[in-house]
């Protein structure tokens, strides 16, 4: 091979890298920037310009030698913007594209709590009804984890009338409470806290805690914390008891794992924050994809879920609101690192009503520990129902669990 023909390949294969040393350029100077300062704007113009300056350098060399000076002058650039707008343009779609969140509107009987654990979570009351007033209020306590509920339960007026005080409360990082500015600090531990401070808020030395999907796991660590504070339990297609003890994808049932990932596949900047999350770290892709850019997303994803997708043909989709991207990240992410709550459970003697629609994606193991680790847990299997009991089946639903806490 001649001189001059190895250096057009030399020159060749150097301009061919431009691509992947550009993005190298970018990717460095937008994680760079967002974790100084925290804005994704900035972080997108210190990227573009590292790229280009990369880019057209390399062509640039790559081109002395071989080309004229008029293409020199020329060629670096045109490459420079052609690669510019191959990279800019997919990355700008998934930092600044995706659905609006949705958010939840405050009613008239809205109301929030400053707690000393720094959280201010929104909350609303549902006083007893008639004379036979009970000691313990109940708290009801939503799923996700960030995930409240859109609408007012419908246990919050049944259990009103049976003679409980009921508080509906959204956990911090969801609907119309605050969000952590440190998305780091959404842990299990700190929803257990919030949990604590509730309580005391109310001014109950114990109360009920009725909770759904990850409400149920909460409840559970809670219990585990403080079986004293707590006088009776329900949980409802309760999410996983311990995250550890279900690696990967093994609380879902096969129908469950293959709807998920359908949604998934429609949903890549939901991926993409949770790969730049674990390779970047928590605090810059925040920056990058913050809450207002987010939360949208868990909406769109939990709104698509097929919540009966444990029975094929018979799918049940309920829409979304108030959704808390990185409260469901981060706390998700933590639960896969908490102890195991299990021991303690065992020896916590508080009466829990178990509930599990026999069409739930999670697995039945996931429901069944609940009766099998609790030492005074009823477990009750309601036919077809999904994994959303309250919307699925509200009548037998709001039965059970009334008739339950009843006998307290």
């Amino acid at each position: 091979m001649s001189a001059g023909v190895g250096a057009r390949v030399a020159a060749g294969l150097l301009i061919v890298l431009t691509l992947p040393a550009g993005l190298a350029a970018g990717l460095g100077a937008l994680w760079a920037t967002a974790s100084v300062t925290g804005n994704r704007y900035l972080a997108v113009a210190a990227a573009a310009p590292a790229m280009a300056g990369v880019v057209w350098w390399m062509c640039r060399s790559a081109l002395r030698r071989v080309a004229g000076p008029r293409v020199r002058r020329w060629a670096p650039i045109a490459v420079t913007v052609v690669e510019l707008a191959v990279a800019a343009v997919p990355l700008a779609g998934l930092l600044f594209g995706g659905p609006p969140p949705r958010p939840i509107a405050a009613g008239p009987d809205t109301r929030y709590w400053d707690l000393p654990t720094g959280s201010r979570l929104a909350y609303t009351r549902t006083p007893a009804q008639g004379e036979s007033r009970r000691d313990t209020p109940v708290i009801l306590v939503h799923g996700g984890p960030g995930a409240p509920d859109a609408e007012p339960s419908p246990l919050a007026p049944a259990l009103a009338a049976t003679g409980f005080d009921v508080y509906a409360y959204h956990q911090v990082g969801a609907g119309l409470s605050s969000r952590l500015p440190d998305v780091s600090g959404y842990t299990v531990r700190r929803h257990v806290a919030d949990l604590d401070a509730v309580r005391a808020a109310i001014g109950a030395e114990r109360v009920v805690l009725a909770g759904a999907s990850w409400g149920g796991q909460l409840i559970a660590a809670y219990l585990a914390a403080h079986p004293d504070r707590v006088a009776r339990a329900v949980v409802a297609s309760p999410g996983t008891m311990w995250s550890a003890a279900y690696a990967g994808d093994r609380q879902l049932t096969e129908t469950g794992l293959r709807d998920l990932n359908r949604v998934l596949l429609d949903r890549p900047r939901f991926l993409l924050a949770h790969v730049l999350s674990g390779v970047a770290g928590p605090g810059p892709a925040h920056a990058l994809l913050p809450d207002e850019a987010m939360d949208g997303e868990l909406d769109a994803l939990v709104g698509q879920l097929d919540l009966r997708a444990g029975c094929p043909g018979r799918p049940l989709r309920i829409p979304m609101s108030g959704a808390g991207f990185w409260a469901n990240a981060m706390t998700a992410r933590d639960a896969a690192l908490a102890p195991d709550p299990r021991p303690a459970l065992r020896r916590a003697t508080v009466p829990v009503l178990v509930l599990r629609g026999t069409c739930d994606y999670l697995a039945p193991e996931v429901a069944r520990e609940y009766a099998d680790v609790l030492p005074n847990a009823v477990f009750h299997a309601i036919d077809g129902a999904g994994h959303d009991l309250a919307h699925d089946r509200p009548g037998e639903y709001q039965e059970l669990v009334t008739t339950f806490l009843a006998r307290g």
